[in-house]
């Protein structure tokens, strides 16, 4: 019968760790990310953009947060709302979002706006690639 030490147990147990931790896959996840985004000036004014599913696997549904980059005051001045819901996305679906500005004295399509735009933002799908869910949009 083999005797084991104490270290050879530990080394055991941190290789089988280490190689699950390693081995796990992050196929089979989905992974939600911002295509595109602009502001369109109409009648009424829209921060419009694509979520898409670039995984393998459906998503669950979840929430956009909408803010001003670094807290741009002419920005905050123009966001009608911080959060947006996404429902569930199959891989390979996008998703088109129009979300309302506001239109006052403040907020004027010709400001320069800095929109940072996050997808998933309190992690609640877990997802292929967690790196690449926030969109930098400045006009």
């Amino acid at each position: 019968m083999k005797k084991y030490t104490f270290n050879s147990i530990l080394a055991t147990i941190l290789i089988i760790s280490a190689t699950a931790f390693t081995t796990k896959t992050k196929a089979g996840l989905p992974d939600l990310k911002i295509e595109s985004a602009k502001v369109v000036c109409e009648k009424q004014r829209w921060l419009v953009f694509e979520v898409s599913n670039i995984g393998t696997e459906e998503s669950e549904p979840t929430i956009i947060r909408i803010r001003p980059e670094n807290n741009d005051d002419p920005t905050q001045r123009c966001i009608a709302k911080a959060v947006e819901h996404v429902p569930i996305l199959q891989p390979g679906k996008i998703f088109k979002m129009r979300v309302p500005l506001k239109d006052s004295d403040g907020c004027k399509c010709k400001d320069p706006l800095k929109f940072e735009l996050k997808i998933d933002y309190k992690n609640y799908v877990e997802e292929s690639d967690e790196n690449n869910n926030t969109f930098m949009l400045r006009l």
